[in-house]
């Protein structure tokens, strides 16, 4: 594949022109308008639509900018790897993570390992599940952090930490004075919900399920951080992780959801690689993070399969 026409593609989505394209490019935009043309040939895909003004990306643009972007920013990246083989410091770490865990564990364990290691280089990245599961199993990362249970059959799984459902509900309702708030409370409120294919929402429907319930879902959104900034605006309650909730305490409250669901967290790796050093010492600053999360929340053993406790 031509790298210098996958590169003209990824600006001009970028950009969402020719012009910011040939650019940085530093060529004419017909040129540019040749180089994804024949990019588009190679691949047998259409990328964008074309009218006199403008391109707008397709479906497949769109979906192949995703994986393009990413293997354009590796491809970019030889260089500097490069110079740190050659100066013996080949030690970049590199950490991907789901939402829920990027910014409640990701982060203060990016903080811990940058005081402990300061040499060594870090990337920490954020993605979907699916996105995140099938980078790590192509070794684009050293290790993952995610909730559990994981299928992709190209990784393995260290257990990290159990948590309980909690339920984040505005601070002015009646039922926030409690201790705890059951299943059938929370059936008569609205629920603001993440989107059906997510891990966690298919925990919540189980949840209800169990009771014998259905939620009444109010709206439905992409994140659980947002879901419970939306709490906060009285617009209904969040079922979420102990990590999500520790982090919106302003205006709503955290109440534990009876009966009881667990949810399982784990330090996720490429299957058939053995760990970095420097990976195995992130996933130990994961681990002191995790201890510090105090209530509802119980550190697993490394060789703990999840249920196990």
């Amino acid at each position: 594949m031509n790298v210098k026409a996958l590169r003209a593609f990824c600006l001009v989505m970028r950009h969402g022109n020719l012009v910011g394209a040939s650019e940085d490019m530093n060529l004419s935009q017909p040129a540019v308008s040749r180089l994804i043309s024949g990019l588009e040939a190679s691949l047998h895909l259409t990328l964008f639509h074309r009218d006199k003004r403008s391109l707008r990306p397709t479906y497949q643009g769109r979906a192949f900018f995703r994986e393009a972007s990413r293997i354009l920013s590796g491809i970019e990246r030889l260089p500097d790897i490069a110079r740190e083989i050659h100066s013996g410091r080949n030690e970049h770490l590199r950490v991907v993570a789901m939402s829920r865990m990027a910014n409640t564990v990701a982060a203060p364990a990016a903080g811990l390992f940058a005081r402990r290691y300061p040499d060594v280089p870090l990337t920490i990245e954020m993605y979907h599940r699916r996105d995140m599961e099938r980078w790590l199993a192509r070794r684009e990362f050293d290790l993952g952090l995610e909730p559990l249970p994981v299928d992709n059959p190209g990784l393995r799984v260290t257990p990290l930490c159990r948590g309980t459902a909690v339920a984040v509900i505005p601070e002015g309702w009646d039922i926030a004075r409690q201790d705890m708030v059951t299943i059938e409370e929370l059936a008569s409120r609205p629920l603001i919900a993440l989107m059906p294919d997510t891990l966690l929402q298919g925990q919540t429907d189980a949840m209800f399920a169990n009771a014998g319930l259905q939620a009444i879902t109010r709206m439905r959104v992409s994140s659980s951080a947002l879901a419970c900034s939306l709490a906060g605006e009285g617009l209904g309650y969040a079922i979420t992780d102990p990590f999500t909730a520790n982090l919106h305490r302003e205006r709503v409250i955290e109440l534990p959801v009876v009966p009881a669901f667990r949810m399982d967290f784990g330090v996720v790796w490429p299957l058939d690689t053995e760990p970095t050093p420097t990976a195995l010492a992130f996933s130990d600053c994961v681990r002191d993070v995790v201890k510090r999360a105090g209530r509802g929340v119980t550190l697993l053993r490394g060789d703990d399969p999840p249920g196990s406790l």
